[in-house]
């Protein structure tokens, strides 16, 4: 079962405090228990100072060794506490002992440390015994005292910060419960207002409780997100307006061709071969639109398919500046090239020949008669550039970038002079080969394209 993110945030909350809570309370404890039986040793260590020096005072006295035991066990008195006086063989001379073994003060002498823990039949011990001289005689003092009741006071502790705990943990998992759903209750409006959003709502944009905190940022985000997907669905939508212009107008004269042909019964041969033509050269054109799309359509969607072979670069430019003459014969433009021979690059020789085709188509068209077209090939060491520069009128700064449009019309004064596909298409075959293409100049005196090809192992 697939929790919601506010359990999820509640569990973890819970989950953490639990282990923070655990760790306190252990830590707490330990630290209380070892600080208690410290205070306990110490209290013992002042018992023996006081047995030590009453002991002394007796045998600088005068008194032996047993006198003087018995004289301080009847000065001193220490409720709740066993104290005896052993001589130097361990034998205990004076004072109380019971409930502990004889053993126990023995044992206890002969370990390195002055205090130990004792388990007796009769409870648990904390022992504390040290050797003692004065002049030549030697003697030991034993303190013991029940732990009994530090063990029933850590025992009230631990039932203490076990209920403080659990406690806690209540407090803590109704609080991360109230901390999720106040912390998500903008994601919540968010998310019903996402629901709202159509494409007849272009125009609407999300709005955060806070706009300066994450959940703020998200929502800029996604508004510049709702900004750029109405744009480009704008985009598609004047595109295919476009088209269908585009699609529209060479079916129109082939169908008013055919039904002005078949308006009429005994027609001349050259009237039907008149209007033949005419049919075949706007299915040509209607072709050549449908192929385009179908080139874009492949370039969005997963790029163009590029086939890289060898080729000399030069020879191409000098083939495709063959071909434009044709067209630019007409307008008396004259097309030229220059740039150094034999330059190999690797490359789809059918796509960089349709690029430099609609490159020089483009310039060819917007350059005046008597105009000049030229390519110019500049080789650096790891890409080459392609200059096609015309004499035309130049482009507005405005609309500069706007010429990569698909069927833009970029002159509201002349109707007709709508933008194709030329351009588009030529720089998606830049960027599958690894290039770019950008109007790097234009101004009155003409306009510079510039396709940036990258060579043989210094690209993809």
């Amino acid at each position: 079962m697939s929790l919601s993110i506010r359990a999820r945030l509640s569990i973890w909350y819970t989950a953490v405090l639990s282990l923070v809570l655990a760790v306190a309370a252990a830590a707490f404890y330990l630290i209380h228990s070892r600080s208690r039986l410290a205070q306990v040793d110490q209290e013992l260590a002042r018992a023996d100072a006081l047995v030590a020096r009453t002991v002394s005072t007796e045998l600088n006295e005068g008194a032996g060794l047993a006198e003087a035991a018995r004289e301080a066990m009847d000065t001193i008195d220490m409720p709740g506490r066993s104290l005896a006086i052993f001589d130097s063989a361990g034998v205990p001379l004076a004072g109380r002992w019971e409930p502990l073994p004889q053993g126990a003060g023995g044992a206890l002498g002969q370990s390195s440390y002055p205090t130990a823990t004792v388990e007796t039949p009769a409870g648990t011990f904390r022992l504390h015994r040290a050797h003692h001289s004065y002049k030549s005689t030697t003697y030991a003092v034993g303190v013991a005292e029940s732990l009994a009741a530090l063990a029933r006071e850590l025992a009230s502790l631990r039932r203490a910060l076990a209920g403080s705990v659990l406690f806690a943990l209540l407090l803590a998992a109704g609080g991360g419960r109230w901390i999720a759903r106040a912390a998500l209750s903008p994601v919540t409006l968010m998310a019903a207002q996402v629901r709202r959003i159509t494409d007849r709502t272009p125009d609407f944009q999300l709005t955060a409780p806070n706009p300066r905190d994450e959940l703020g940022l998200l929502a800029r985000a996604f508004n510049e997100l709702l900004v750029r997907l109405e744009s480009a669905l704008s985009q598609q939508r004047q595109f295919m307006a476009d088209a269908s212009h585009e699609l529209r107008t060479p079916v129109s004269i082939a169908r008013t061709a055919i039904e002005v042909t078949l308006g009429r019964q005994g027609r001349p041969e050259d009237e039907y071969r008149d209007a033949l033509r005419v049919v075949h050269d706007q299915m040509r054109r209607l072709s050549r639109i449908v192929e385009d799309l179908f080139t874009l359509a492949r370039a969005d969607a997963a790029g163009l398919p590029v086939e890289r072979s060898p080729l000399y670069l030069d020879e191409l430019a000098a083939d495709c500046v063959r071909e434009a003459e044709v067209l630019a014969g007409p307008k008396g433009v004259k097309v030229e090239w220059r740039g150094p021979s034999d330059l190999e690059i690797r490359g789809d020789e059918r796509l960089l020949r349709e690029m430099l085709i609609n490159l020089l188509d483009n310039a060819v068209r917007h350059t005046p008669r008597g105009g000049l077209v030229r390519v110019e090939l500049v080789a650096g060491k790891d890409a080459v550039e392609i200059a096609v520069t015309d004499s035309g009128e130049g482009i507005p700064e405005a609309e500069r970038e706007r010429v990569f449009e698909r069927f833009v019309r970029l002159r509201a004064s002349q109707a007709g002079d709508r933008g194709g596909l030329g351009l588009p298409i030529a720089r998606a075959i830049a960027e599958a080969h690894g290039g770019t293409l950008r109007l790097a100049r234009s101004d009155p005196s003409g306009s510079t394209f510039l396709a940036w090809l990258p060579l043989p192992g210094h690209g993809p």
